[in-house]
């Protein structure tokens, strides 16, 4: 039977909640005592502690109802991981607005299409990024504020977020029987996302109270809530990576120690002189750990837990980390905006070498063919699709997207293909749309990647597919070397060839370069690698 091939996650431990987010949250901030640390800026060791948290996103709720906003109003934030960050977003959590953060390394013409999806009325964002926003501003009539969260000075056309909320108040301390937002959980929106953009540009992911909600009740589950309690704040705030483990964060009353930029030795300081015991990154950080000599130079004895996700892992890299940091297991989780960011995950006891864990509690999973539509049994590739209560209401604006997602009997399509085992730990492979085909063959460049950054002269590894007329398109890698290191493209070819079946060999050949072009979050950007190819063309056709 098709359902026997449906995988649930392990029964609950508390019932699903019909609360908003602002009435999760105000018990968590009133229950804390006023001065428990929230978050730290690792570069200033300025700290925002709960206190300071629910007095400034209260008077900015209050300051956004007055000013004439509703659940109807969206509004978004665009900015570097700053302490304030989570003032502006908590904000519009109590208020009941919809929040559409902006990704701060957008280009111009990324951030139009992304505001023209949600329309906000007021853009929140720091001092360093202003001048973007205004610019889009006079584009863009319906923006009709901006307002700066980290820095008091005037800046024609803006407003400081102090300077709003006053002008707004006027000193007055308002009625709160309005705050927090008490609307509809399953139908408020509280978010609205950008996709990762990967099928083509961006996507608004319409994620409810009632999906976030229920992310906040995972995040405490037994088997996942972390033993330590002083996380990394790395992962960009503006994306659901970063903004959801900030959420999760204060929910678990953990510390989250902020950098709002990355350099290799800021990003080991950070670790080593604030105690940091549990460290979430993307897939090329992890390597990073893994591989570099630099980690030598710092006292990284305070990590306990290491998490993954964005993109796979390999098995070896995990056991790499694993053995240099000491630590007892490097998880990996897997999920997608869609599916308010976790749906399968490793617990905290628990390891797999190169598994990204168990479907997640309240949600159901099956692995699709997605030729036939059909369920597949255990150790059979074929896309992953869930349903449960935080998957996405749709994306905003853009019911045909929306319907193209879902199966016919309402799954979510999420685009990735993996398997689960006999006992029901999942593993993923790839992209569905960046399998590469040789000859009606399917090879996936994570699988040919991971077998790449074990050479011990490769740094990092990415695989694309190229054109070829004969055969459809040939497995091409780009490659950067470790420092100081020597090898060849033959070497690298060998050494493929040796590990992988015929149609998976690296035909289109290794091309060196000095860094892999990445997301925020970590996935390698394939399309940039394409576009790359134009610069190498005559030595790519000298190998067709």
């Amino acid at each position: 039977m098709e359902d026997d091939f449906v995988i649930n996650g392990p029964p609950p431990t508390e019932p699903l909640q019909d609360r908003t987010l602002g009435q999760v949250f105000i018990q968590i901030l009133l229950e804390n005592k006023p001065d428990t640390k929230v978050m730290v800026d690792s570069n200033t060791g300025e700290i925002l502690t709960s206190k300071q948290l629910l007095e400034e996103s209260f008077k900015l709720a209050q300051a956004l109802i007055q000013y004439g906003c509703s659940s109807n109003t969206t509004i978004s934030i665009g900015s570097e991981n700053n302490l304030q960050f989570f003032i502006a977003v908590m904000g519009s959590i109590f208020a009941g607005t919809i929040m559409a953060p902006l990704n701060c390394n957008y280009t111009e013409k990324e951030l139009e299409h992304t505001l023209n999806i949600t329309m906000p009325k007021i853009v929140f964002c720091s001092k360093a990024l202003a001048y973007k926003y205004l610019k889009l501003k006079n584009k863009l009539t319906f923006i009709e504020q901006i307002v700066v969260i980290d820095s008091n000075e005037e800046i024609t056309g803006t407003k400081s977020i102090n300077k709003f909320v006053s002008d707004i108040l006027k000193g007055k301390t308002l009625s709160n029987h309005s705050l927090p937002f008490d609307g509809d959980p399953k139908e408020s929106i509280a978010f609205i996302l950008s996709s990762s953009g990967t099928t083509g540009l961006p996507k608004g992911v319409m994620l409810t109270h009632f999906n976030l909600v229920t992310r906040m009740l995972q995040s405490r589950y037994p088997d996942y809530l972390s033993h330590h309690s002083t996380v990394l704040g790395l992962m960009p705030f503006s994306l659901s990576y970063g903004l959801f483990f900030g959420l999760t964060s204060i929910f678990n009353r953990h510390l989250t120690v902020m950098m709002n930029k990355f350099t290799e030795d800021s990003f080991l300081k950070t670790i080593q002189d604030y105690r940091v015991s549990v460290v979430r990154l993307a897939p090329p950080l992890a390597i990073f750990l893994a591989k570099s000599s630099k980690v030598n130079d710092y006292n990284l004895s305070c990590i306990a837990e290491v998490f993954s996700a964005g993109a796979p892992l390999s098995g070896k890299t995990e056991e790499t980390l694993k053995e240099r940091l000491k630590i007892e297991a490097v998880h990996q989780a897997y999920g997608c905006t869609e599916g308010t960011l976790a749906l399968t995950i490793m617990n905290k006891d628990q390891y797999r070498p190169g598994s990204c864990g168990k479907v997640i509690t309240y949600m159901q999973c099956k692995v699709r063919d997605p030729d036939t539509g059909k369920s597949l049994g255990p150790n059979t590739v074929g896309e992953l699709c869930f349903k449960g209560p935080t998957i996405m209401k749709g994306y905003c604006n853009n019911p045909d997207a929306t319907k193209e997602s879902f199966t016919e009997d309402g799954w979510l399509r999420t685009g990735d293909l993996g398997y689960y085992d006999d006992e029901q730990y999942f593993y993923i492979v790839d992209r569905l749309k960046e399998l590469i085909k040789y000859n009606g063959y399917q090879v996936a460049p994570a699988e040919l990647e991971a077998i790449l950054v074990n050479h011990p002269k490769v740094f990092e590894a990415a695989v694309v597919g190229i054109p070829n007329e004969k055969s459809g398109e040939l497995p091409l890698a780009f490659v950067v070397k470790e420092f100081g290191q020597h090898v060849t493209e033959k070497e690298l070819q060998d050494y493929v060839a040796e590990r992988v079946s015929h149609p998976k060999k690296l035909r289109g050949g290794v091309i060196f370069v000095k860094d892999i072009p990445k997301t925020q979050s970590g996935k390698i950007m394939r399309k940039q690698l394409r576009n790359k190819l134009k610069e190498y063309q005559k030595v790519v056709q000298s190998k067709l």
